[in-house]
């Protein structure tokens, strides 16, 4: 019996199944951790769908626990790989045979979360890591929901986050600041960026 055809495809699912899809055909792997699949909702709820996951501010950037019952509920049906073992942020998570199809005939009956879905998919391109995501979504929830607009405040606030953080360099932040406000995704008409040239020859 056919897993997929028990369960009830939603616009979230829909979103969740071709965002992993179009992640990984930025990569060389077939699989998406699971940090990513976080940071991947995070835009999309970001973006506007009513997915009432509640992103809190963690180690590893924005994250959402109630995450864990969607992953559940698609386990075996539209992904696999959630159900082996805890909620280790590289857990390798894949596409069910079949998945990619039913959720793109979805979105076809659902301009709105569509329209989100490329709005995400047009953010995230050449930010296809575990490193990428989290960089993104780090400085979009500072800028936005921390309400920081001094660029050197934004990167002290990164650095402040957690130890790892500090594998960002102040060239990628501004990288990451940059591509958010070109795509609307944060507002900072009213950002001060202080130019440090001699700091823009960090790590790349």
């Amino acid at each position: 019996m056919d897993n997929r055809s028990v369960l009830k495809m939603t616009p979230g699912r829909a979103a969740l199944v071709g965002l992993m899809d179009c992640y990984v055909r930025g990569l060389l792997d077939p699989f998406v951790t699971l940090l990513e699949v976080h940071k991947l909702m995070y835009f999309m709820q970001v973006a506007g769908e009513p997915l009432r996951l509640k992103f809190v501010k963690a180690t590893y950037g924005p994250y959402a626990e109630n995450l864990r019952h969607v992953l559940n509920a698609i386990e075996g049906h539209l992904v696999s790989g959630y159900a082996d073992g805890g909620d280790a942020p590289d857990k390798e998570l894949e596409l069910v045979p079949g998945a990619l199809e039913d959720a793109h005939a979805f979105l076809e009956n659902t301009p709105e979360t569509q329209a989100r879905f490329e709005r995400v998919s047009t953010l995230i391109e050449g930010f296809e890591s575990s490193f990428g995501l989290e960089l993104l979504s780090t400085v979009h929830w500072i800028a936005s929901e921390e309400k920081i607009l001094d660029f050197d405040d934004i990167v002290n606030h990164t650095y402040a986050w957690s130890e790892r953080k500090k594998q960002f360099s102040r060239r990628q932040i501004k990288i990451a600041f940059d591509i958010l406000s070109e795509k609307g995704w944060i507002e900072h008409s009213d950002v001060r960026e202080a130019a440090h040239p001699g700091r823009t020859s960090d790590k790349k």
